[in-house]
């Protein structure tokens, strides 16, 4: 195979990429639901998935010490234990992953907040605009935790977004003939 050949079956990748990135990324924005239904249904797999690696490498590892062991039977038992409940209930992994996402949030604000406030080397504007985002990052983080719906959707509009950006370059770089790097 010439390297023309091999640019061009890349090239063909890159572009079919773009497309399927892009459809997703309608189909993200056509069905949030669906979309965050379908990134907790493969988070539970990858859970499940990790939680017998650990199992395997606590049986099979027999040159780790006892004590790493023990660590991953553990791990493995919770991550199996996490993924049934993720994958039997959907929906409350859902809520509790935006909630999650939102109480981080809420603590990042926080954060922006108080470094506004008491980093006196910054110049007065940055430390303003600190603490005006970290309050528009609490205000959208009690609305997502007293509205999970909203989460919900803006968590997919930002997935969408992601696979829409994703398809462009891959899109934009397959039509060019570039490489990513």
């Amino acid at each position: 195979m010439s390297s023309q050949n091999i640019s061009g079956a890349y090239r063909t990748l890159e572009i079919i990429l773009g497309i399927v990135a892009i459809a997703v990324s309608v189909l993200t924005l056509i069905y949030p639901a669906l979309a965050m239904a379908t990134i907790v249904f493969l988070f539970g797999i990858a859970l499940i998935i990790i939680g017998f690696l650990r199992l395997g490498t606590a049986a099979f590892s027999h040159e780790l010490p006892d004590s790493a062991r023990a660590a991953n039977i553990v791990i493995g038992i919770l991550a199996v234990i996490i993924a049934a409940v993720v994958l039997l209930y959907p929906g409350l992994a859902t809520v509790t992953l935006v909630f999650l996402l939102a109480v981080a949030l809420l603590v990042y604000g926080v954060g922006r907040i108080a470094v506004g406030g008491v980093a006196g080397n910054l110049s007065g504007w940055l430390r303003g605009l600190l603490i005006v985002m970290g309050i528009l990052m609490i205000v959208f983080a009690v609305i997502v935790i007293i509205f999970p719906a909203i989460g919900i959707v803006t968590l997919a509009i930002f997935v969408s977004l992601g696979f829409l950006f994703l398809g462009i370059d891959s899109l934009a770089t397959g039509i060019a003939g570039g490489t990513t790097a």
